[in-house]
């Protein structure tokens, strides 16, 4: 299982899915999102650090993905603000983004030792 995991896990094909995931639910526009989901910031933060957990299993190197994850939180809020999709530029959205970047960077990096 262990090998399976590491070879699962240290390919980029999952990190490149989630990227365009997360791209995608953003890009929805703000009459087809569900109103009823809870606190949005929340969201951000587990997709978010879902998504610092994958890049690092591909390439462990926490500043290039700290560092990485925080513009393309930033990308997704300016991204959102230009598309006349009804949704604006959220200041603490991409906070909770990067907080989410950056706390899932030892997470992922203890998982990786303890099951890869």
């Amino acid at each position: 299982m262990n090998h399976w995991l590491k070879n699962t896990f240290s390919k980029p094909h999952i990190a490149i899915v989630w990227t365009l995931v997360i791209l995608g639910l953003c890009t929805l526009p703000s009459k087809q999102m569900p109103q009823e989901l809870g606190w949005d910031k929340l969201h951000h933060f587990g997709a978010f650090g879902i998504l610092g957990a994958l890049w690092y299993w591909v390439k462990p190197r926490p500043g290039w993905v700290i560092i990485g994850g925080i513009s393309y939180g930033f990308f997704i809020e300016v991204w959102q603000h230009v598309l006349p999709i009804g949704r604006t530029f959220d200041l603490y959205d991409a906070v909770a983004d990067a907080i989410g970047v950056i706390v899932s960077i030892p997470i992922a990096y203890w998982f990786k030792k303890t099951f890869f």
